[in-house]
């Protein structure tokens, strides 16, 4: 068993963005930025001891693509992340919010004519500030920086007018490149190293039926570390997924969409991360 605690957290954010995207013949730029307030206060309510967080800050997003005229278009990306959170640690003083950049590179790849789309992406996540704990009763720590750097796939292919079929895989390395206990350079905690999925969707277009669509799908996750020493990985899960939706246009309620999305359709018991060896999530 593990002690109550009764705590109040409040947090209130408010931002204003602005984003532009442009095109200079075969050349596509986006710019975007974005400035939040933040203000978060914290109340146990059985010492009556609280902490406060008045913050500000800026992120933003360029982006730049080539559209060649086969189809081809390679493209560069770099982002900003600002996360608040109202974690406190061990002196019950708020953790400081999660800032993170991101660099991206690839290529996307439409064949003339066709609905079809494929990508290769290439990322570089740096993060800090991450908000973590082991045990349900230890204080959060934020404990250093984390480092992510990986390559995702993905294709999209209209196989016919009805059925549309897309697949994606990625690879993820992710570690702990500064970090208080000990364990920098080992590989974080909660992250799949490989992720797998495939979906395939139905949409009826004729007939009694026309406007209703199904889907069903698989989802993969394997190699994710169970605890921060890298002593041990949560057992690879494979799960199924599937949706039902109907466009409402075809009984005369045009732009009324309703979809139904069921997650783990086979109930699957499965865990799907832990903080720690004594310390797991089931799925």
């Amino acid at each position: 068993m593990y002690a109550t605690t009764r705590e109040k957290h409040e947090l209130s954010q408010t931002g204003v963005y602005i984003q532009d995207q442009m095109a200079i013949g075969n050349w596509h730029l986006s710019l975007g930025g974005r400035y939040d307030w933040v203000d978060i206060e914290n109340t146990d309510k059985d010492s009556g001891a609280t902490s406060n967080l008045d913050d500000t800050q800026f992120s933003g997003r360029a982006g730049l693509l080539y559209a060649f005229d086969n189809g081809v278009s390679p493209y560069i990306s770099y982002s900003t992340a600002f996360t608040p959170t109202s974690f406190v640690d061990e002196n019950g003083d708020l953790l400081k919010p999660m800032e993170g950049q991101q660099l991206e590179t690839g290529v996307k790849y439409q064949p003339d004519g066709t609905q079809d789309r494929y990508s290769l992406a290439l990322f570089h996540i740096d993060q800090k500030n991450v908000a973590t704990k082991e045990q349900p009763t230890d204080p959060y720590e934020a404990i250093g920086e984390i480092e992510s750097q990986g390559v995702e796939l993905e294709a999209h292919t209209q196989l016919t007018d009805n059925l549309r079929l897309q697949a994606s895989y990625s690879f993820t390395d992710i570690t702990y490149a500064k970090s208080d206990d000990g364990n920098e350079g080992n590989r974080a905690i909660y992250a799949p190293r490989h992720q797998a999925s495939v979906w395939g969707h139905y949409r009826f277009h004729g007939g009694t039926l026309a406007g209703l669509g199904a889907g069903l799908g698989v989802r993969y996750h394997a190699d994710i570390q169970a605890d921060r020493a890298n002593t041990e990985t949560v057992p690879d899960y494979t799960l199924v997924d599937a949706a039902l939706s109907y466009d409402f246009a075809n009984v005369g309620l045009k732009g009324v969409t309703g979809r139904i999305n069921v997650n783990n359709l086979l109930d699957k018991e499965y865990v799907a991360s832990c903080n720690s060896l004594q310390y797991c999530y089931f799925g």
